[in-house]
């Protein structure tokens, strides 16, 4: 029997035009999903987690992750990771030279790896942290418009049919998308940043003057009251003995001599905290903030100090303050103005955290084993927060679980610890609470 190859060899040209047609349809469509879906969120977080699920969808991939790139420690973090292993995975760092994540945000060239068994690049100590098998691997660079790389998206384990080249300028325009729509928030941050930057330059002009009449009055208070305690001492040592209105003088004086010093210097206080505030929230907007002072001090002082301005905010909510303080802390070099605005902003940022009846335990601990780190936490028993958030504080990006919150709180807290050559941590377990754990040099070297 005769063979037309002819006609055999137009129908496997008519078979693969059908596939690259069916390949370039899905492309098309991954593109419409994803302009819909990029633009449609206001978060970065947002958008990228929506082109990693719609990337699983359109690729028929069991699996992926995307990496984003973190300066400070040049690693690799799992941001979003989609599969069995999402628990185990994300939020952990890996080094940016590791692996084939690693080798595609080094060089900037998408990877298919068919076999990642029989691959020498592939990082096969996640799969044994995470109990995953990984078979196929499609890995493309995130890639600014400058073409700087901000991170890595991975598929893994075609479900079928296998990945193919196809497949991988697939990704390759969705990350394409979810790269412009990470400028494009960018970029609306920066505009609203440098609207709020000139808004709160208004506003801490309007509040010093507006305090300035308050600061002069107890100004001119304070020795208005010393003259009139004065006389009145005077006009009392004048009483005959057999005459009552002297001890009624003392008794009326006295009630207020006892307390009109610290209310007026605390009146004093609030005026100059207000003040320092806005600027410290205007400084933290702007990115620019003033190096510490560093003075011998005592870090439980400023702990107590802390507990005493917000005991009245806290009792108001039914939530108690405690101290756990270490009495044989040794005095270390700090910024105590600038101490005192970080454990401020924790144990403030803790207590709408916290329910009724909680508790908000302020803790400083000495150095273990000869060091020279303190240790001082802020541990609170309220409703804890989401892995997504606790991944981005102390961040540029970090957001608020407060209705109406900025996160601004804790990126100032950030900014304080790393001016003082310190760490911060947080542990968080949700319905439980949350533990900032702050460790701080005892000394810092010159220069």
């Amino acid at each position: 029997m005769e063979i037309d190859i002819s006609t055999t060899h137009f129908e496997q040209q008519i078979a693969e035009l059908r596939t690259a047609l069916d390949h370039r349809e899905r492309q098309i469509e991954a593109i419409r999903r994803t302009s819909d879906a990029l633009f449609s969120h206001t978060g970065v977080d947002a958008m990228v987690r929506e082109t990693l699920t719609l990337a699983l969808k359109v690729l028929y991939a069991d699996a992926g992750t995307v990496y984003l790139y973190e300066a400070s420690t040049d690693s690799l973090v799992f941001r979003h990771v989609i599969g069995a292993s999402a628990e185990t995975l994300t939020g952990r760092r890996m080094p940016a030279s590791t692996g084939i994540a690693g080798k595609v945000f080094r060089t900037g060239i998408p990877d298919l790896t068919e076999n990642a068994n029989e691959s020498d690049t592939h990082n096969r100590e996640i799969d044994k942290q995470s109990g995953y098998r990984t078979d196929s691997i499609m890995t493309v660079p995130i890639k600014r418009t400058d073409g700087n790389p901000i991170g890595v998206m991975q598929v893994l384990n075609a479900q079928f049919p296998p990945f193919d080249h196809r497949d991988l300028e697939v990704l390759q325009v969705l990350c394409s998308q979810a790269a412009a729509a990470i400028e494009h928030a960018d970029l609306l941050q920066q505009a609203r940043k440098a609207e709020i930057v000139n808004v709160i330059g208004d506003i801490s002009h309007d509040i010093k003057n507006m305090l300035t009449p308050i600061q002069s009055g107890v100004w001119t208070l304070q020795p208005m009251l010393d003259q009139l305690f004065e006389d009145l001492d005077k006009i009392q040592a004048t009483c005959p003995e057999a005459e009552t209105w002297g001890k009624d003088i003392a008794r009326i004086a006295n009630s207020v001599r006892e307390d009109y010093t610290w209310m007026l210097t605390n009146a004093l206080d609030a005026a100059d905290q207000v003040q320092a505030r806005t600027r410290e929230i205007a400084d933290a907007i702007k990115g620019e903030t003033a190096p510490p002072l560093f003075e011998e001090a005592d870090l439980n002082e400023t702990a107590r100090e802390v507990m005493r301005t917000l005991r009245l905010v806290a009792e108001r909510k039914e939530i108690r303050l405690n101290l756990d303080l270490d009495e044989n802390l040794p005095r270390a070099e700090f910024d105590r103005k600038k101490m005192f605005d970080a454990l401020y902003n924790l144990v403030n940022n803790a207590i709408p955290e916290t329910p009724e009846r909680g508790r908000i335990t302020l803790r400083t601990r000495g150095p273990e084993d000869n060091g020279d780190t303190l240790l001082v936490e802020v541990a609170d028993t309220g409703k804890g927060m989401p892995e997504e958030v606790r991944l981005r504080l102390f961040t540029e990006s970090a957001i608020s679980t407060k209705v109406g919150g900025t996160g601004l709180g804790t990126r100032i807290v950030g900014g304080i610890v790393k001016r003082h050559n310190g760490t911060i941590t947080v542990a968080s377990e949700q319905g439980v609470g949350s533990t900032f754990s702050i460790r701080l040099p005892l000394r810092h070297k010159e220069g």
